[in-house]
């Protein structure tokens, strides 16, 4: 038997006894079960490409469960030590058997001493000699200088105030701190690239210290605390938009060649060497401590094009074979052609960009087939240790771990709403309602649904959701739990049909979730009025109305998600009274016009002007459901 064989089926089992251990840890957060099993879920990988004697790759995955496991190590609860100890000990054998195989890997320490980081050993951080320069070279831009998402960091007191939805810092509960949750999850800085671990280390431990200000005023700027911060004002880089008249465009023809060629070194969460960041296009743009990397319609002289070439120091990329000449040929013409951008955001990370122009630009075959390894990859990162039966239609690709012809009915029943979905929005059914088709997971437990939020989408799903809907281009599915068959109170078809209309919606362009979410649950209210979910958003519309100052605080991010919910249902049942012009508005969407300017040609005014009408015919509404719960013995 060859060596590497044996070696590989001895990770392999390392990897398989990893993952049987029992994932029960009572007293463990939720952010630390999520990193626990994002852990299980990085050596699994690590396994396979062992297998395939591709060392490299596992290597660099073994050197990412190796800074999670430091990570997870500060924490004192003694079940994650637990958890912990059992994967060291695995990680020390795959770090062995790499060792073998000539990879070059960090030396792992022992377990004990990744306990405390230096940070913590050391005195009380200080808020203003070590948080608010992070704070405002990292967030400065958007939350220091302004109030993007209507939330400031201006000053303490406004960052302890958090935004309109909720606290993000929890004094002594790093869990709990939305902040450091979107940070540690890469969701901010929008880049995508992260921070540094030991910036976010600082973070962490002043949250767990208590989160404390050791300033006179909290109401003084935090600027002033960071006068040498210029990361958060940097000047902002020009993005010219292409005119579609360019014969090569950054989002369709170069964006995954960068990520793939340059993203090892210049982005991809790593700090970026040279301070050249790739993540973005405009961190392309920015350049790094070189200066700018790229002079628009000037090949010839962009430092981007001279080290492709090895004409300015060391030749790009380093250490590895260089480009093809028919490669840098279309990166000099982009750069002569102007350098535009032919994405929608700018500061997305090149990823995300190149895989939406390539769903753009796909057939409904090539996006379906796209989807479908989505599909695959989302149900083992969600359910790594589920069955899984599947099942395949016109309109649908489904997934779950209901038994085969369980999950057959569901199909069944879901190409029935998709025609009842289809008749409410006046669609011709000559073609898919959804180019592409839709996921759909179907789960048996709610606790694996649940499960599927977490890992899936890193978030925590509302406990009233019984299904939901995502849309972005690449990707489109719903994720339901089954009703039981006992269960008369919510309809399998209904809470399809919410998921399907939503993405449907979505799918004509860049809609507001208010639209999307709220023509979602109307589509639930025509296929079942009296199904148990939608009797409770027709309840809920009471508490909505009370807790609203102004009629368009919906359409503005102030109030609590499932109220907003709420409250888009209502406005678009409102809307719906005339369903020509709902139809009319949705279809100029879909031809590309811009929502706002769709909405006012149709509804002559704003949404916020037209919520103002609306306000009183759902007060009126609600009025009416009071009094019919009244009538029947219910109570508000």
């Amino acid at each position: 038997m060859h060596s590497w064989y044996f070696r590989a089926l001895v990770l392999t089992a390392v990897i398989v006894g990893a993952l049987n251990q029992g994932s029960a840890v009572a007293d463990v957060t939720p952010q630390e079960r999520r990193s626990l099993r994002a852990l299980k879920t990085r050596i699994t990988k690590a396994g396979n490409l062992y297998r395939q004697k591709k060392f490299k790759e596992c290597g660099a995955l073994v050197v990412e469960a190796q800074q999670q496991i430091e990570k997870l190590a500060v924490s004192k609860d003694k079940q994650l030590w637990a958890q912990l100890s059992f994967q060291y000990k695995r990680l020390v054998k795959a770090h062995a058997l790499l060792e073998l195989q000539g990879i070059e890997l960090k030396p792992l320490k022992k377990l004990e001493t990744m306990s405390a980081s230096e940070t913590e050993k050391n005195e009380a951080i200080s808020f203003k000699e070590d948080v608010a320069p992070i704070l405002v070279a990292r967030c400065g831009r958007c939350h220091v200088n302004n109030s993007r998402g209507m939330f400031s960091m201006s000053d303490f007191e406004s960052l302890m105030k958090g935004p309109p939805a909720g606290f993000v810092i929890k004094p002594g509960d790093v869990a709990g701190s939305r902040l450091i949750e979107a940070v540690e999850g890469k969701e901010m800085p929008p880049s995508g690239a992260g921070i540094p671990e030991e910036e976010l280390a600082l973070l962490r431990n002043w949250v767990k210290q208590g989160a404390k200000y050791d300033g006179e005023d909290p109401k003084v700027k935090l600027s002033t605390f960071a006068p040498d911060a210029n990361a958060g004002r940097r000047p902002e880089v020009k993005v010219v938009q292409s005119t579609g008249k360019e014969s090569v465009h950054f989002a369709s023809d170069l964006a995954a060649l960068l990520e793939k060629q340059c993203g090892g070194c210049h982005g991809n969460g790593r700090r970026a060497s040279g301070g050249f960041n790739l993540t973005t296009f405009r961190g392309l743009m920015r350049g790094g401590d070189s200066g700018s990397a790229v002079l628009p319609g000037k090949p010839g002289d962009s430092l981007l094009v001279r080290k492709l070439k090895g004409m300015a120091g060391d030749r790009m990329p380093l250490r590895r074979p260089p480009l093809e000449k028919e490669v840098v040929e279309a990166i000099e013409t982009w750069i002569k052609e102007g350098a535009t951008f032919d994405g929608e955001d700018a500061t997305r990370h090149i990823r995300d960009v190149a895989a939406l122009a390539r769903a753009k630009n796909a057939t409904h075959e090539e996006l379906s087939t796209d989807r479908k390894s989505l599909a695959a990859k989302n149900w083992r990162l969600g359910m790594p240790d589920g069955e899984l039966s599947q099942v395949e239609t016109r309109n649908f690709l489904l997934l779950g771990d209901v038994p085969q012809g369980t999950l057959e009915e569901v199909a069944k029943i879901s190409e029935g709403v998709v025609t009842r979905v289809a008749d409410i929005f006046k669609v011709d059914q000559k073609t898919p309602l959804i180019k592409g088709r839709m996921t759909l997971f179907v789960f048996r437990k709610r606790y694996d649904y649940s499960e599927f939020g977490k890992m899936v989408e890193e978030r925590q799903l509302p406990r009233s959701w019984r299904g939901h809907w995502k849309f972005n281009v690449v990707d489109a599915y719903g994720a339901l739990v089954r009703p039981r068959s006992d269960d008369d109170q919510v309809s399998l078809d209904v809470l399809i049909g919410q998921q399907v209309a939503g993405a449907f919606v979505a799918s004509h362009g860049k809609v507001p979730r208010w639209f999307s979410e709220g023509t979602a649950r109307f589509v639930a209210w025509k296929m079942g009025a009296k199904d148990e979910r939608v009797l409770a958003w027709d309840r809920e519309l009471v508490e909505t109305l009370n807790t609203m100052k102004q009629a368009d605080d919906f359409l503005k991010g102030k109030l609590p998600a499932e109220l907003a919910d709420v409250a888009s249902y209502s406005f678009i049942k409102f809307l719906m009274k005339d369903p020509r012009r709902y139809q009319r508005m949705l279809k100029s969407v879909g031809g590309g016009v811009e929502f706002q300017k769709a909405f006012r040609a149709v509804y002559q005014g704003t949404p916020e002007q037209v919520a103002k009408f609306w306000a009183p015919d759902a007060a009126k509404q609600a009025l009416r459901v009071r009094r019919s719960r009244r009538s029947s013995g219910g109570s508000d």
